[in-house]
């Protein structure tokens, strides 16, 4: 029972972590944030079994934290209020094509980094940007202007 507690408890931990750390992909991680998330692993994992190295403790381990993660997915599929606090909401980080400073401040978003995807998109101007969202998993997406689709949208298109 002790090990369910403690993942338990590691996953709340992480779960508010990470909606703190803002929206990012893993994509998106520097060197520096991909290490510090594996140095994460490394010393939480310990604390995780209290050095209880047993199958039966390993198991009880792996189907918590697979519990956790179907009861996560059922809280923020089914209630509103539990994904404002699980997941970040969309960012409209560019409007009419102008940039949102004070959004791009808080999600710590480069103006380098939304060309880059404007450039991906298929879009050379920011004027051409209608509407500009950072999606929730750390994709940007974008509305042209002149209603044309993007390089992404016809990449979906069936053929």
């Amino acid at each position: 029972m002790e090990i369910i507690i403690r993942i338990a408890c590691v996953f709340v931990l992480l779960t508010f972590a990470f909606r703190a750390l803002g929206k990012r992909e893993l994509s998106q991680l520097s060197p520096f944030e991909l290490v510090m998330l594996l140095l994460v692993a490394e010393i939480v994992s310990p604390a995780l079994t209290a050095g209880d190295e047993s199958l039966t403790g390993a198991l009880f381990g792996a189907a918590t934290l697979l519990c956790l993660t179907f009861l996560h997915s059922l809280l923020t599929y089914h209630f509103r209020w539990f994904r404002s606090i699980a997941e970040a909401p969309p960012s409209l980080i560019v409007r009419h094509g102008r940039i949102s400073e004070p959004l791009m401040h808080k999600e710590r978003i480069r103006p380098d980094e939304i060309f880059s995807e404007m450039h991906k998109a298929g879009i050379e101007r920011l004027s051409q940007v209608k509407w500009g969202i950072l999606e929730p998993d750390g994709k940007m997406s974008f509305v042209r202007a002149d209603g044309e689709e993007t390089e992404e949208q016809q990449d979906k298109t069936p053929v």
